[in-house]
């Protein structure tokens, strides 16, 4: 523990002093060097944690890479495993103890409607990825290996997003802070969670994180011209935004992001009038990804909107949420605010599993604490609206607001549909993030006294350096099935004191 301490300290003390991370972000080749060693360090550092040492790790066939690989190059939508008898006869096959009582064999986690299973996990990867690697290769690209590609495009993408911010809005701010916002948000990451073990689950959450940070940037991209919009970013932006409703359709909700620069570009093409080849640029690529996803969920569930999360068969019955919303507020405050539980035995910080506070049919797949601890900057928030005011720019204070609306309510989704684990904060956790990222460099850039800005700076690199250590003892040590302990010990018992 000291010794980590000590470390941080120390390369704090030479992010504060140094005199390249003091001046503002030109590009420079020592700043691009430094922002490119840190993300190579990191990926190579995820690598080579002790994940692949898990049984699971090793097997490379599963129902997403070859069942569902097989099932696309055969023409159909229905996986090739049949379902046993029992299954077929159950009065409620989606009544998990009417499952368990009667000693039924059935496929965990799969969709299974009118006597066939089903994978219910989002596509687009698959079709992007898994399907072209057996095409290619003859061979079936392992889970994990596709779930890592993603890990490491969306830090890339994460790091561009928060480049292209503060290109656009915040360049007189010092590169250090630039420096400890791309920290932060490979943070809000949360990729040591999600490689801990990389499964299905985690790849889907990673792809879909992916798509919309993609999205975004290319929207950024699209509208850096004011006067002169770039119509291929905002095909390529719409696009993205639609496919990661295909890798998780919770994330439909994420377009609303986009709404405060598509407002702009209409209303410019408008006055141009150029309003029908601008409309369609933004319509069709949703159109090119709604159509298939809409056909494919009407040929397996004979509903055009339904991905099967309805059908599952997994730890709970997800047929009837109609008592679900109670759970909505005690899930949102375990997701957003919980603080960490900490306990005097290594890892220091459990992971809460209680189902207190919540109906009987509710998943608890495990939650460290609240998204404001594992990135404490994120507090920098409870100062919106003053900041909110002092924003100039029409697209910024836009997303000052579709931000924090869009990651409440996909919070409170989360929760409805799916109840609270650490890895689905993937979908809304960078929001609040790179809100209070805006917030802290308003107030830095809207700062004349030169102390408070040294103030300013030095907070959020103990916010920061508090956040690591956070992360360390919370996300490192810990995971949703003890992966680190489990699989080396060593390296567990290491860090105990």
């Amino acid at each position: 523990m000291l010794i980590i301490l000590m470390f941080l300290i120390i390369i704090g003390f030479v992010l504060y002093r140094v005199n390249i991370f003091r001046k503002p972000y030109t590009g420079k080749n020592s700043q691009k060097i430094v922002i490119i060693s840190f993300v190579f360090i990191l990926i190579v550092l995820l690598l080579i944690k002790p994940n692949f040492m898990a049984k699971e790790m090793e097997e490379e066939i599963d129902i997403y890479n070859k069942y569902l690989v097989d099932a696309i190059l055969q023409g159909n939508v229905s996986i090739s495993i049949e379902p046993s008898e029992e299954l077929k006869n159950l009065e409620d096959p989606y009544n998990i103890e009417e499952r368990h009582t009667q000693d039924v064999n059935y496929l965990f986690d799969t969709a299974y409607y009118n006597g066939q299973y089903y994978v219910y996990f989002g596509i687009v990867p698959a079709i992007f990825l898994f399907v072209p690697y057996k095409l290619l290769t003859g061979t079936y690209l392992p889970t994990n290996a596709g779930t890592f590609l993603f890990v490491m495009l969306s830090i890339i993408a994460s790091t561009i997003l928060i480049i292209q911010i503060y290109k656009r809005w915040f360049k007189k701010s010092p590169f250090i802070l630039l420096f400890l916002f791309i920290i932060t948000s490979c943070i809000s990451g949360l990729y040591v969670w999600n490689t801990w073990r990389m499964w299905i689950y985690e790849l889907v959450l990673i792809a879909g994180y992916f798509f919309v940070q993609l999205g975004l940037i290319c929207m950024l991209m699209a509208t850096k011209d004011k006067e002169n919009i770039n119509k291929k970013y905002v095909f390529l932006s719409c696009l993205s935004m639609a496919l990661a409703v295909g890798c998780r359709p919770t994330l439909v909700l994420a377009s609303i992001i986009l709404v405060p620069f598509l407002y702009k570009i209409v209303k410019q093409a408008y006055q141009s009038k150029n309003l029908k080849l601008t409309v369609l640029t933004i319509i069709v690529p949703y159109i090119m990804v709604a159509i298939p996803l809409m056909w494919y969920n009407y040929a397996r569930f004979g509903n055009v909107f339904e991905f099967g999360a309805k059908y599952q068969l997994t730890l709970v019955d997800v047929t009837d949420l109609s008592e679900r919303y109670k759970d909505i507020p005690k899930g949102v405050y375990e997701y957003l605010v919980q603080p960490p539980k900490i306990q005097k035995e290594i890892p220091y910080i459990a992971i809460d599993y209680s189902q207190e506070g919540h109906t009987q049919n509710y998943y608890n797949g495990g939650i460290v604490c609240g998204i404001v601890f594992l990135n404490l900057t994120i507090i920098g928030c409870i100062f919106w609206y003053k900041y909110y005011k002092k924003a100039k720019d029409p697209m910024l204070k836009g997303m000052m607001i579709t931000l924090p609306i869009v990651g409440i309510l996909m919070c409170m989704l989360e929760v409805y549909m799916g109840g609270t684990a650490q890895r689905y904060a993937v979908d809304f956790f960078w929001m609040f993030s790179v809100l209070g990222m805006i917030i802290w460099l308003l107030m830095y850039e809207n700062t004349e006294k030169e102390t408070t800005k040294k103030v300013i700076s030095i907070t959020i690199l103990i916010l920061v350096e508090v956040s690591i250590l956070v992360n360390f003892f919370g996300t490192f040590l810990n995971s949703e099935y003890n992966y680190l302990e489990n699989y080396n010990s060593q390296i567990f018992h290491f860090f105990e004191f």
